[in-house]
């Protein structure tokens, strides 16, 4: 069956598109057949093009980046995913909330449910903690009827979602001891963001292979 644009299209939004996440969520949305891609917003870029900052979607979309003016969003969009940094959309998403708007919440603001380990594990506390209940985790091997009808997904964080990927049938099926599990991950480097520094910078990150949080890692939460 071929799906017709005009009627099944979901008309989006990402606020924060300026990191590797909200890149490559362009690229996927730009290529989606019912997705139209309506805002990607960043207050350094605002008025550039899409395609200056993210040169492999040249030819794809003439957006330019606007500021986040959550207004605009709510009026012209179905749905928001918020691609910025841990702490930051967590200030966004209850006003999109409450305009109508679904939320995807690439960032780590909403995978917990307990609003006591945000301090822990990141290192503030969470601002509007009644949403926690209601953001459904958004892996759909798992939760997919759930995803399905929820207002606000929370997306696991990468080794989280390797973790649980691998286990959940073992769990389920009650084959392996749940006291001695061990994970062991491994993560590229653009697992850093863009940002470079001395432990993430791909040239010095390349073809080597460095322990990190190896017992306190926060996709343990």
């Amino acid at each position: 069956m071929k799906w017709r644009r005009a009627e099944l299209t979901v008309k989006i939004g990402v606020v924060g598109a300026t990191g590797y996440v909200g890149g490559e969520l362009l690229r996927l949305l730009l290529n989606h057949p019912m997705a139209e891609l309506k805002a990607a917003t960043s207050r350094a870029y605002a008025g550039k093009y899409i395609f200056k900052l993210h040169p492999n979607l040249r030819g794809r979309t003439d957006l330019k980046f606007t500021p986040p003016n959550l207004e605009a969003i709510a009026s012209e969009c179905d749905l928001a995913f918020t691609a910025t940094p841990h702490g930051a959309a967590m200030d966004y998403i209850p006003s999109l909330l409450e305009r109508g708007v679904k939320v995807i919440d690439m960032s780590a603001d909403h995978r917990l449910r307990d609003p006591e380990a945000y301090p822990r594990w990141y290192g503030w506390t969470h601002k509007h903690p009644e949403l926690l209940e209601r953001a459904v985790y958004g892996l759909p091997e798992l939760h997919r009827s759930r995803i399905r009808s929820a207002a606000l997904v929370a997306c696991p964080g990468c080794m989280a979602t390797t973790a649980i990927l691998g286990l959940a049938p073992l769990v389920k099926e009650k084959v392996i001891d749940e006291g001695h599990i061990v994970v062991d991950s491994k993560i590229g480097s653009s697992g850093a963001g863009a940002n470079p520094t001395p432990a993430s910078h791909h040239p010095e990150r390349a073809a080597g292979v460095r322990p990190y949080k190896v017992v306190g890692h926060r996709h343990i939460a």
